[in-house]
């Protein structure tokens, strides 16, 4: 079976600083795969590559076995990508009501039939009322968070892309975010996060991908990149 996001040798380049380089990732639809690295690896090219906001100088893109690679983010969301953020996109002067409805308005025509059912559970264990009348600017950070998690599923995704999504939670937030992406993912959702908690890693991930210095480093599962004595070195500071 063909992977439901794949990269091929993908690479690109700012100026004379090389962000990717040959990066080929292959994600099966059903993993929940977590993509981690010291700060500069490339995590963050990476991502903007996977969904759209860059352009890669090399490489290619699959999506549920489409080439992806020179289409817009919208087309890629249309295609069945969902995705959340480091920085939220929230619409923070409207209502939730209104933050909720917006994604659900213009939902892929082919919305998986299990959308709803994910889209519902995430809207109850994250606390959030579809109809309220709040101003999403007055959520506290982590609903706010979660909150975009639930934008991005109103639209019935495939495979869903979260850039640190629980970057700023406490730790029971955190917990509570993992619990939640593992029940999604349990129910048939391919999700790919791009994440530096090694605790949150640990606690979602059925496999990993360790990225340094722009390239893939090392692969495996989260025991097996939790051992592996290179990886600690780069990643954890010690040997």
């Amino acid at each position: 079976m063909a992977p439901i996001l794949a990269t091929r040798g993908l690479s690109k380049r700012f100026g004379g600083v090389v962000a990717t380089e040959d990066v080929t990732v292959e994600v099966e639809d059903g993993e929940l795969r977590c993509i981690i690295g010291p700060n500069g690896a490339g995590k963050s090219t990476l991502f903007a590559l996977l969904c759209g906001l860059e352009r890669p100088d090399s490489g290619q893109i699959l999506l549920k076995g489409t080439d992806a690679t020179h289409l817009q983010s919208f087309h890629r969301v249309r295609l069945g990508m969902g995705l959340t953020f480091q920085t939220n996109r929230a619409y923070h002067n409207l209502t939730i009501r209104q933050n909720l409805d917006t994604p659900l308005r213009v939902a892929r025509s082919d919305r998986p039939e299990d959308a709803e059912e994910r889209f519902r559970y995430a809207l109850e264990h994250f606390d959030l009322d579809p109809s309220s009348s709040a101003l999403a600017r007055h959520l506290p950070h982590h609903q706010l968070q979660w909150l975009e998690i639930a934008m991005a599923l109103a639209g019935g995704p495939d495979v869903l892309l979260l850039d640190e999504p629980t970057a700023g939670m406490s730790s029971g937030e955190t917990t509570k975010t993992a619990a939640v992406l593992q029940h999604l993912n349990a129910a048939g959702l391919t999700i790919i996060v791009i994440e530096h908690d090694i605790a949150f890693v640990r606690e979602v991930a059925q496999s990993v991908t360790v990225l340094h210095q722009g390239r893939v480093f090392a692969e495996g599962t989260v025991e097996d990149i939790v051992a592996h004595a290179e990886v600690r070195k780069i990643y954890l500071g010690r040997a």
